[in-house]
């Protein structure tokens, strides 16, 4: 078997502050997803790279759903449930949707709950077990089995919920997990994502998203490269990352930089973590309560909602005490009314998780750096990120063992946002599987922490080759080799995952094919397969595209012209030519074999003779072969289960969304039968009503009362009642309004009315280059919209009040406002210019009758005295200004024209001076 490596792109394009973006309105979503948090960072067009908030306005959610309720509540809202239904509640465990268990392993004391790491007195479950697939389940809604990528799915809904904009949330989504995680996790996680109806982009390990936002404001200088280790310490685990930094060219521009990012070892431990500290001093609270009051001893420790206030309450006092040497602990009624007040030392709570937890702090450190065959003489910078470093006795420790073992001292660099900047990291690297998006570069590799081989056998069992190792542990992702053997026969490939088979590919199709179209082909030899394995960014590999390849040999007859000799040519000549053409006409391509045709048939007289030569030729034949996939335990979903699941999940949001829209109908109608009475006692209410106006009125409300007690009803139900409400109390709003509204009305008609005939007299009086017709029409409207308003206001002192009014407030307003609209528009009516005078001609000018050049010469004849200048401007600048006061333009111009005649003379004098 041979294995062929083909070549990939390298580079990540991420995103700086701001994300560009093609035409479209593409959107990622990234998810943190924690144990006991997650958190959501969605990218946008032209918008910074943001993270969202939850309904609570709070950056970070809890990862956890409730079904106990006929609403899924989310985050905050399903702990509350937590302490009710418990089971009804699962949380933690979706780390564990990739582990084999069997049916023994989920009773209580079995493996999965050492694999659970957290106990079963603060967190209880209802198991199932689905044996055809081999997966525990949980009996979350009325006691039918849901699987744990349905648990995930709902989470991830709830996600893309917190993107939504304008009714439109992210499609797109990429998804954090630790760098350990198997085939079967990635693709449980893969199939939530389908599940909630999203598109995953790729998943991205937890210290890889901390070392690319990392690198979005940090960058070696050229030729230099630093080594960074990411200490992540989380709720539930603790993973660290060694990462090298350096930089390269980017593109062609000269001097241009980018970062490069190289994952070189990770390692994660399930044993470390802040809730299991949580957990350490919930336990202890629980004793002491015992110890004080042994008459609650054994119903405190089975009572759920007792347990969630003690540990509630543990994680509020464990952040106290990382800035505090004392804390408090107080629970008020934790058990049949009886506060429990206490108090808790940082040295005591240390003591507690000295030796589970803080003498193991350096142990993922020491894996990590073997894996990148490192030490940490090595290593250059340190940053602490997540949320549980920040215990005191944490930070001494780790500072510490790096101070120790160290080249030099590293303080603990706190660059990132530990709780947030994994998301925003994921979201960059999601940036490059979208071409959606113009970005800055970042090249970026990581790498696996699995081995992953392929094995081919016969699918009857005559044979069966040796397994390959394709992918070695530590090998970068996003490889893509193929596989390429040779076989007659239908065939198995077996894909294991660190020596463990996960799944058989059934290919079948090459012996219908020997036995049927190929069989008269005079083949090479046994068909060649080739199949292509790719190792994804995100982890998952898969077995594609099987094909068969042959070879077939066949003869073909071409004839080619045969030239006779010339008669004056010798005997030897002749035949060493002939030689020499058959000779090249047996390997000569056809292009050779035309030009000695075209040479033959320059010589005179020459007879043309044709003869037949056998070629043998070669020709490829490929089919794409049937593949099927035939997993083993534990079985990821199948397509037609996560179509089903995805429908499942679509009509349940559908009912809730029903549900909710029900309830908000119902408060409407209550809100409006309340709102009603009141309104019915209302000054302006009863002035524009009768008695049994409101009568109806208030029987209905009553009616209607009594009918909100009644169960059954739909959306439809509460829509007919609320608008049959309306439609009875509306109209005396109206009226009300109306009849308040009204002297306000006719005085503001009568204003607009006055202001119109203003401007009307204006424009006879001054402004006669007003196109008659258009101030006729304009009159004409303004008439008619006279002799509307007198017929209304007389009709309406004519109404009683409690009929609908004659006109509206809105009514005649908008009639007014178009007069008004009509009459400002001619006001703005330009002046047009006046043609220019005419010359005076020649001969009129040089003789004859000269008396009005002369005429002309008097009038534009200007003072010689700047002081007569001067009198002469003051005196005809109060002039124009009269004349604009009066709104004589026509006057305000030509004094204008003198007043510039005069300033420049003024000028001209004072310069000769």
């Amino acid at each position: 078997t041979e294995v062929a490596a083909m070549p990939g792109a390298s580079a990540l394009y991420a995103v700086g502050w701001l994300a560009l973006l093609h035409l479209g309105q593409a959107q990622i979503m990234s998810v943190d997803l924690g144990h006991e948090f997650f958190k959501v960072a969605v990218m946008r067009q032209g918008r910074p790279l943001e993270i969202m908030l939850n309904a609570h306005s709070k950056r970070k959610t809890s990862t956890a759903v409730s079904f106990a309720e006929p609403i899924r509540a989310f985050g905050d809202d399903a702990l509350v449930h937590q302490g009710k239904k418990p089971m009804k509640v699962p949380m933690f465990i979706h780390s564990m949707m990739g582990d084999n268990f069997t049916a023994e392993d989920v009773s209580a004391g079995g493996k999965w709950w050492d694999r659970f790491g957290l106990g079963s007195r603060f967190y209880t479950f209802n198991h199932g077990y689905e044996a055809e697939r081999g997966v525990p389940t949980y009996k979350v809604t009325d006691g039918n089995d849901t699987s744990p990528e349905e648990v995930l799915a709902h989470i991830l809904h709830a996600a893309q919920k917190m993107t939504e904009e304008d009714g439109k949330p992210a499609r797109d989504l990429v998804v954090t997990i630790t760098s350990d995680a198997n085939l079967r996790q990635r693709q449980a996680v893969a199939a939530a994502g389908e599940i909630a109806g999203l598109r995953l982009q790729t998943l991205v390990h937890e210290g890889a998203g901390f070392a690319i936002q990392r690198a979005v404001d940090y960058m070696p200088e050229k030729g230099e490269s630093e080594v960074i280790l990411f200490y992540n310490m989380g709720s539930r685990k603790t993973e660290v990352t060694i990462a090298n930094f350096s930089s390269r060219s980017a593109g062609m521009v000269a001097g241009k930089m980018a970062p490069v990012v190289t994952i070189l070892g990770s390692a994660v431990n399930f044993e470390i973590g802040g809730h299991l500290m949580d957990l350490k001093i919930a336990d202890d609270m629980l004793q002491k309560f015992k110890d004080k009051n042994p008459k609650l001893a054994d119903g405190v420790e089975k009572d759920s909602r007792a347990l969630r206030k003690l540990l509630t309450q543990a994680q509020k006092t464990k952040a106290i005490l990382s800035s505090n040497k004392v804390a408090p602990f107080q629970v008020e009624s934790l058990y049949m009314d009886t506060d429990f007040v206490t108090t808790i030392k940082r040295e005591d709570f240390e003591a507690m998780i000295k030796d589970q937890f803080l003498a193991r702090l350096t142990v993922p450190i020491d894996q990590a750096l073997a894996k990148a065959n490192l030490t940490m003489a090595d290593v250059t910078q340190v940053e602490v990120v997540g949320g549980a470093w920040r215990v005191p006795s944490v930070q001494q420790t780790l500072g510490q063992f790096f101070e120790e073992k160290g080249s030099k001292k590293l303080p603990l660099g706190q660059h990132l946002n530990g709780e947030e900047a994994s998301a925003l990291g994921a979201a960059l690297v999601a940036a490059n599987a979208s071409s959606s998006f113009r970005t800055k570069k970042i090249f970026f590799s990581d790498f696996t922490s699995h081995e992953y081989g392929v094995q081919v056998a016969a699918l009857n069992g005559e044979w069966e080759k040796n397994i390959t190792v394709l992918y070695p542990v530590g090998v970068p992702l996003g490889g893509k080799k193929k596989l390429t053997f040779s076989s007659s026969d239908d065939f198995v490939v077996r894909l294991f995952e660190d020596g463990v088979l996960l799944s058989e590919y059934v290919v079948q199709g090459v012996t219908e094919l020997l036995e049927g179209k190929w069989k008269e082909y005079n083949m090479t030899g046994p068909p060649k397969i080739a199949a292509s394995v790719p190792l994804e960014m995100s982890g998952l590999i898969e077995v594609k595209t099987p094909t068969a390849t042959v070879e077939e040999l066949y003869w073909v007859n071409t004839t080619k012209p045969k030239v006779k000799a010339k008669p004056n040519a010798s005997d030897d000549n002749n035949t060493n030519g002939t030689d020499n053409a058959t000779a090249g006409d047996e390997d000569s391509s056809e292009s050779t074999q035309a030009t000695n045709g075209s040479n033959s048939s320059n010589g005179t007289n020459e007879t043309e003779e044709v003869e037949i030569v056998t070629k043998q030729k070669k020709k490829k034949h490929e089919k794409k072969l049937t593949m099927k996939r035939i997993d083993f335990a534990p079985k990821p979903l199948s397509e037609e289960a996560k179509k089903e699941l995805k429908a499942k999940l679509e009509a349940m949001a559908e009912a809730e969304a029903e549900v909710l829209a029900v309830a908000g109908m119902k408060n409407d109608l209550e809100a409006s039968i309340y709102a009603s009475r009141e309104k019915l006692e209302l000054e302006g209410i009863m002035k524009v009503s009768t008695e049994e106006q409101r009568e109806e009125v208030n029987k209905l409300c009553m009616e209607y009362e009594e009918w909100l007690y009644e169960s059954g009803a739909t959306k439809s139900d509460y829509e007919q009642r609320l608008n049959k409400l309306q439609d009875l109390l509306g109209p005396m709003e109206e009226r009300a309004t109306e009849l308040e509204a009204r002297p306000d009305v006719e005085e503001q008609v009568q204003d607009g009315l006055s202001d119109v005939k203003k401007v009307h007299a204006h424009i006879a009086k001054n402004m006669s280059w007003v196109n008659p017709n258009k101030t006729q029409d304009a009159l004409k409207r303004l008439e008619e919209f006279e002799e509307w308003w007198k017929k209304k206001t007389e009709s309406q002192k004519k109404l009683p009040l409690t009929e609908a009014p004659a006109y509206t407030r809105k009514e005649a307003i908008d009639k007014l406002t178009g007069i008004q609209k009509e009459w400002e528009k001619l006001k703005k009516t330009k002046k047009p210019k006046e043609a220019p005078k005419p010359k005076a001609a020649k001969n009129k000018t040089a003789g004859g009758d000269g008396k009005d050049t002369k005429e002309e010469k008097k009038e534009e004849e200007l003072p010689s005295d700047p002081a007569e200048v001067e009198k002469l401007l003051a005196s005809l600048r109060e002039e124009k200004a009269a004349a604009v006061a009066a709104e004589d333009f026509d006057k305000a111009q030509s004094l204008k024209s003198r007043e510039a005649a005069l300033t420049k003379q003024l000028e001209k004098l004072k310069a000769e001076l």
